[in-house]
């Protein structure tokens, strides 16, 4: 079995093949000739990968291939490492970086699932954050400007805004990384060697300044790097078919320095070719003829080619280089995961840089077993707000503090959810939407306040109905001598059901590969998955409706088992404790009374049924003294409506009255709910 699930998104407007023949319809050699001709795909390696594969249950889709495929190992006894590309921290995170995290989280919780059951190596989950950067040090300058509380120093103010994103990630339930790469910590020893072995292969040049030859930016070399792979690979892998060509220009990786006035500005060079990229930016420690900005110190590393910081592309290479020789013993990378918006430039630059790199130290493909760097890719689409992407340039962004309801101090996040709602949870109402109103995770999405307060919505009708299954078992709990334990037809019925659909909740999860990976297959599905929980608790509700209904005439094994499967597959998907375990706590702490060790709660409850006394008590004094019995009693009618409609549901109690015969009222009964915000009523 996996180690890991590989996903991907397709976007059909960027086929690497041409449609003439599809992919899944070609053997091996037709896909061989293939890449040949086309330089695209060939089967070229940079790092010992595979003596024998496994097959592994996991259906991905991979957008390098654009098919479907079933993620194989190396060997039998390594596990598989899955690198994420991470922040670039120079501000709060958005929501739209938080679906990405979010689902991605996802995805490694239904690997770890599936590696519980392979007996091989925990898989390696890595990720990096960029904290070297050109946005970085241009906030800084801005800081500095503007005189905020925020750090000046580039490095100062990435860890400031790391320490932001861990604590947003945590906010959403999404696990630590297992390795955490900072750019800064990896320069002088990671990078600079890396770059160094591409240049020694010419497979990059020096872009020559103050009058020597030998210091200056380093860019890589497109046309050298598809001369020296001989045609079995070329520029631009994950690249719409145009912009892997030498006719096409882009400017996303300009140069950019700043001017005395603190503005980015392009920095006048000549590239070879207009795919070439930066691996090293040159930056003067004293002012030149070119530049009379000094980039801070902290930014400012030394290498062969004269005082700079790398370029963006070249870090997770290098890093990913780096990690795969620490763990070699143990752990393969096959999968590589961001954004989509990283598929081009970033992700293309990547591979070509691996490739290049491997080439330069000699490897042939006589050495290698399979046909990719790292097999898998994985990107998670993008996310809208009113048609337009969500983006920090356009400013029509949502931070993910902002939609959590929560402040920040430099101690730390404090929520502003009332205490006492013991149950309401915007970051897994965010999760739920994720998961399955979202969209498929290789797709656009779309967010509003409505598709969230949507996902409220289903998360609270999951939580009635573990509140109440729960309070039916604890009900239940002493009569286990007047309880049957026969199972009837509705027993029977909810275990069949419960069963039936968690399978099909563990395929929408794992997926399905069809022969050659076409159309059939199918990968992760989020939908599937929160409408197979959403099925299962209206069975469960209606169960629910049948035992009130027959008290001692139904096991407790059938709700026992559905309540425990609803867990489970919450948890599996990470889900926090507030909605995992709805309803335990009534159940682990026993009634309610002093001696709970609800001691908070229960002192609050408490405290509303003596000002509820207190005002009843008062309103009969009152009547009393003015001899006004009517008045007295609406008084006291009044209060025990507002304690009905609003102090009790602010504690997740629902008072239900019973019909009124005569003169007399029938005894009323009570049911958990969501906890409700307690408004004062003014009367």
């Amino acid at each position: 079995m996996s180690s890991f699930i590989i996903l991907h998104h397709h976007p059909p407007h960027l086929t690497m093949y041409p449609r003439t023949m599809h992919i899944s319809t070609m053997n091996n050699n037709q896909q061989l000739v293939r890449s040949l001709l086309l330089g695209r795909r060939g089967r070229f390696s940079t790092t010992a990968r595979c003596t024998s594969t496994q097959t592994i249950g996991m259906t991905a889709y991979d957008s390098l291939s654009s098919t479907y495929k079933t993620l194989s190992h190396n060997n039998s006894t390594k596990g598989s490492a899955w690198y994420v590309c991470g922040p670039t921290v120079y501000d709060s995170a958005h929501l739209g970086h938080g679906r990405t995290y979010v689902l991605l989280d996802i995805l490694r919780r239904v690997a770890l699932h599936v590696h519980n059951k392979s007996g091989m190596p925990r898989p390696l989950y890595v990720m990096n954050v960029t904290d070297v950067d050109d946005k970085i040090i241009q906030r800084s300058r801005e800081t500095v400007e503007d005189s905020t509380d925020r750090p000046a120093d580039p490095i100062a103010l990435a860890r400031h805004y790391e320490h932001e994103f861990w604590q947003d990630m945590d906010h959403l339930n999404v696990l630590r990384p297992d390795i955490i790469c900072r750019v800064s910590e990896h320069v002088e020893s990671t990078i600079v060697p890396y770059i160094q072995q591409i240049l020694d292969g010419d497979m990059a040049y020096v872009m020559p300044e103050d009058s020597s030859d030998n210091i200056g930016s380093v860019y890589f070399d497109v046309r050298a790097f598809e001369k020296k792979s001989n045609g079995r690979t070329k520029y631009g892998k994950l690249a719409p078919d145009v912009a892997s060509t030498d006719f096409f220009s882009w400017d996303n990786d300009v140069d950019y320095t700043a001017n005395e006035g603190g503005q980015a500005q392009q920095l006048l060079c000549e590239k070879r070719d207009p795919r070439d990229f930066a691996l090293w930016k040159y930056r003067p420690r004293q002012p030149t003829t070119t530049s009379t900005i000094i980039e801070p110190e902290s930014v400012s590393y030394s290498s062969p080619w004269g005082p700079g910081r790398p370029g963006w592309h070249v870090e997770c290479s290098a890093m990913i280089e780096h990690l795969s020789k620490e763990f070699s013993s143990t752990h393969q990378f096959m999968a590589h995961a961001g954004g989509v918006d990283l598929k081009f430039p970033h992700h293309s630059n990547e591979i070509a840089q691996a490739e290049a790199f491997d080439l330069a130290r000699g490897a042939t493909n006589s050495q290698h077993k399979c046909d990719e760097w790292i097999p898998h890719w994985m990107h998670m689409g993008h996310l809208y707000v009113k048609g337009r992407k969500m983006s920090k340039s356009l400013k029509n962004f949502v931070t993910i503090r902002e939609m959590l309801g929560v402040s920040n101090t430099e101690q730390s996040i404090q929520s502003h959810t009332k205490e006492d709602d013991e149950w309401s949870s915007p970051g897994d109402d965010f999760r739920l939407w994720c998961l399955g109103l979202s969209g498929s995770y290789r797709g656009p999405a779309t967010y509003s306040k409505d598709r969230m307060g949507e996902a409220r919505v289903i998360r609270e009708s999951w939580i009635r109905f573990l509140i109440e299954g729960q309070k039916c078992l604890d009900a239940n709990a002493d009569k286990d001598s007047q309880t049957t334990r026969y199972w009837g037809a509705k027993d029977n019925e909810l275990f069949q059901v419960v069963t039936d659909t968690s399978i099909k909740c563990h395929n929408a999860l794992v997926g399905h590969l069809s022969a050659g990976g076409g159309k059939a297959s199918r990968d992760f599905d989020g939908t599937t998955y929160m409408k197979g929980i959403t099925s299962i608790i209206e069975e469960g509700m209606k169960y629910l409706d049948h035992a009130n209904a027959n008290p001692n005439s139904c096991p407790a094994e059938p709700l026992n088992f559905t309540l425990t499967t609803v867990r489970e597959l919450l948890s599996l998907v990470g889900f926090s404790e507030k909605t995992c375990n709805a309803g335990k706590e009534r159940h682990m702490s026993g009634q309610l009374g002093v001696a709970s060790t609800n001691t908070a709660k229960n002192h609050a409850l408490i405290d509303e049924i003596v000002a509820f006394r207190t005002a009843v008590r008062s309103s009969a004094i009152s009547g009393i003294r003015n001899n006004d019995g009517k008045e007295a009693i609406k008084n006291i009618l009044r209060i025990c409506d507002a304690f009905r409609d609003q102090v009790m549901p602010s504690m997740g109690i629902e008072i239900l009255d019973g019909k009124t015969q005569g003169d007399s009222g029938a005894a009323g009964s009570w049911r958990s709910c969501a906890p409700k915000e307690h408004t004062v009523d003014e009367k």
